[in-house]
């Protein structure tokens, strides 16, 4: 939890004091848990949290968590009078919403604009529309957001498209507050920054900017439990589809982790677990629940049924994995966070 807050205090260091800094806690916290992130996050100085959906938004209410919340996705036209009890913030993606809102009185609620990733927002003339109508006249929303398409990389000519076409909107519905920067977009610079950032994978350690040195903790430590220790003779085959045959009379650990908890399949003979200084090999396929390493060169006495190896750590991190297995970081951390369980500590060392 020490190493979350860590981050949250790293990107709002970076940006000016006027700009607020939004935790982005959806999809469960990234996996990691929304509840137990959204209390560090708010202890941390965190004030305003994004989720997913409704259900994310309500289990924040049930657990009393009474700070801002604002809903990017799940249809105000049905569930209005559900945000309005609630004290939640509706993100406002198209027409028949902004028109709903309209009609039902007035609400809190953040506009999204569409600016160059083709996906959820009001397009440029239908925010034009809306505005010669008197539409924001009546109901002025509290933010109006954008997301970038290609903000992990910094020279990519769309960054300063949507810019400027984000900045033609704010202009337009000012004194609204803009928002346009998530994790990657902070370190566009300044110009990007505006009223607001959403920081969400930035927040567990995850550097899509590849800013050098890393400036973000590492936030999960991932370690799995030996089940069984066996010998392997050379040439015998381990796993399914015999990817791997042993070179030598082997040792090998049979681990209590599988794709079902999340270790991605595309990661089999590809990566190290360690443990107490050692090194040893995953070989084999992964399988639904397993996952088998070569213990030969370590010692006996280290790797025994009850002894845990560390999959994930300061060494080797979510984005190490991420990498091995050809996927995104993101997903590898929202798929073991729902398969793995969770034990939480206040200290940012990990690796301890």
């Amino acid at each position: 939890m020490g190493a979350i807050q860590e981050n949250f205090q790293t990107i709002s260091a970076l940006v000016e004091p006027h700009v607020r800094v939004a935790a982005v806690v959806k999809s469960d916290a990234y996996g990691l848990g929304l509840v137990e992130i959204a209390r560090a996050l708010i202890d941390a100085g965190c004030d305003l949290l994004f989720v997913a959906n409704l259900h994310e938004a309500l289990l924040l209410r049930s657990s009393h968590i009474y700070q801002a919340v604002a809903v990017f996705c799940d249809e105000f036209t049905r569930f209005g009078r559900c945000y309005r009890s609630k004290g939640l913030i509706p993100v406002i993606n198209n027409c028949a919403e902004l028109e709903a809102l309209n009609a039902t009185g007035r609400q809190t609620y953040f506009l999204n604009v569409e600016t160059g990733l083709s996906r959820l927002g009001l397009a440029f003339v239908d925010v034009r529309r809306a505005y010669l109508s008197g539409t924001f006249d009546r109901y002025s929303p509290l933010v109006v957001l954008s997301h970038l398409a290609c903000a992990e990389c910094v020279a990519d000519a769309t960054n300063v498209l949507q810019r400027n076409r984000f900045q033609a909107i704010y202009d337009l519905l000012r004194p609204a507050r803009g928002s346009l920067a998530a994790s990657a977009g902070v370190w566009l610079g300044k110009s990007y920054h505006f009223d607001m950032v959403r920081v969400g994978s930035a927040l567990y350690g995850l550097n899509s900017a590849g800013i050098q040195p890393n400036p973000l903790q590492p936030v999960v430590r991932l370690r799995a439990k030996i089940l069984d220790v066996r010998n392997v003779a050379r040439g015998e085959a381990v796993g399914y589809g015999a990817t791997f045959r042993a070179v030598r009379a082997s040792r090998v650990a049979i681990v209590g982790i599988g794709y079902k908890h999340g270790l991605p399949w595309a990661c089999a003979n590809k990566i190290s677990v360690r443990f107490a200084g050692h090194s040893a090999p995953l070989i084999g396929r992964i399988s639904m629940e397993y996952t088998t390493i070569d213990i030969t060169d370590v010692p006996e006495a280290l790797c025994v049924p009850g002894s845990f190896v560390e999959l994930l750590g300061k060494d080797f991190t979510v984005e190490d994995l991420a990498s091995a297995a050809g996927v995104k970081p993101q997903e590898v951390l929202t798929r073991l966070g729902a398969g793995c369980t969770r034990r939480y500590l206040t200290s940012p060392e990990i690796g301890r």
